[in-house]
């Protein structure tokens, strides 16, 4: 009886230490990579119809139908020959609540004259030697009609990265820096002062950067830049007097454009009708909006897969090999209640036992 006790034994802990081994292993995942130094820099070539001449931009005064070539300087510092993509941007807002003069085709629908579709880049990439320079050259082409407001925009000069380049990780993900450089243009035909006017747009439940957020679309429907406005937003259940969250910030905005800004939640959304009281404040002036949404429950839950704010539950098989050990775990506990009641009720063991004292 003695040597199955001990072969029981050994399958209890045979089990235990798989089970450890089961669920105590994490998988590791990282990135690594070291930037490489910028190797080039670059410099505006302001025209005679340069409004502002302290600026390093081109902030010029524009007629109808006037066609007119910028020049930029672009200066290879390094000591290998490099390739430089130049690009025309029209001028965005992101979620930081910053003017993006380097994200492509985002057009507003209040946006008239977008400055992609009135730049043209004549020299899209530029091969400067060592030590060299080349110039970028973007013709303009104004429309017809005259043009109260202002165009923004940007020269995107971005240097070409060599396929020996790129960095691959030891989970085969390949990381490739690239370093760009933005010369802003700014182009005006008329003295007339257009002010920045905010209207709502939307608010809509999603993720941003992995978490639960609710993001607030808020458009500035004029060709105006505006600056430095103080957004406050208070996030209400409907019918509750109490916010649920609140978000204050200092944004910019680009003329004719949306700010997509977003609050994360950091938990799980709960499904329900919401309302959101935001208020603007720039230049001495205000503006209060209301910004109703639902969140329903089948948007919570797709949320809620995606949001690293929620726990992730184990999945089926988890749950699955959990029981299949719990019930051998019970049922070599059985077998052991077992083996020690026949050694007690066993005459033979007992006689032996009596024996040996």
């Amino acid at each position: 009886m003695k040597k199955r006790k001990i072969g029981i034994s050994k399958w209890f802990i045979a089990l235990i230490l798989a089970a450890a081994l089961l669920f105590g292993s994490v998988p590791a995942a990282y990135a690594s990579g070291e930037p490489e130094q910028v190797t080039f820099a670059v410099s505006a070539v302001l025209p005679e119809n340069q409004i502002n001449e302290t600026v390093s931009y081109f902030d010029l005064r524009m007629q109808p139908e006037e066609e007119q070539d910028l020049a930029v300087t672009v200066y290879n510092q390094g000591t290998k020959e490099i390739k430089v993509r130049a690009e025309a941007i029209s001028a965005s807002t992101n979620a930081n609540g910053i003017i993006d003069y380097k994200t492509p085709d985002k057009k507003d629908e209040t946006l008239k004259i977008p400055f992609s579709e009135i730049a043209e880049v004549k020299t899209p990439v530029l091969t400067i030697p060592a030590g060299g320079e080349k110039t970028a050259y973007i013709h303009v082409s104004m429309p017809r009609s005259l043009y109260d407001g202002t165009v923004l925009g940007g020269i995107v000069l971005t240097q070409e990265k060599e396929p020996e380049a790129a960095e691959e990780t030891k989970q085969g993900v390949v990381i490739q820096n690239e370093y760009s450089y933005v010369v802003g243009i700014k182009l005006s035909e008329t003295d007339v002062e257009v002010l920045p006017e905010f209207e709502p747009v939307e608010a809509v439940p999603g993720i941003e950067n992995y978490h639960a957020a609710v993001t607030h679309y808020i458009r500035n429907r004029e060709a105006a830049i505006a600056k430095d406005i103080s957004l406050a937003i208070e996030v209400f259940r409907d019918g509750k007097q109490e916010a649920v969250k609140t978000s204050a910030a200092t944004v910019d905005m680009a003329p004719n454009s949306v700010l997509p800004y977003p609050i994360l939640w950091e938990e799980e959304l709960q499904p329900g009708k919401y309302v959101s009281h935001v208020e603007m404040e720039m230049d001495g002036r205000t503006w209060e909006m209301d910004m109703p949404f639902e969140i329903t429950a089948q948007a919570a839950q797709e949320i809620a897969t995606g949001s690293v704010d929620t726990e992730p539950g184990l999945p089926w098989w988890g749950i699955l090999l959990i029981v299949l050990v719990i019930v051998l775990i019970v049922i070599l506990l059985l077998l052991l209640a077992a083996v020690k009641r026949k050694k007690r009720n066993d005459p033979d063991e007992n006689t032996r036992a009596g024996r040996r004292k």
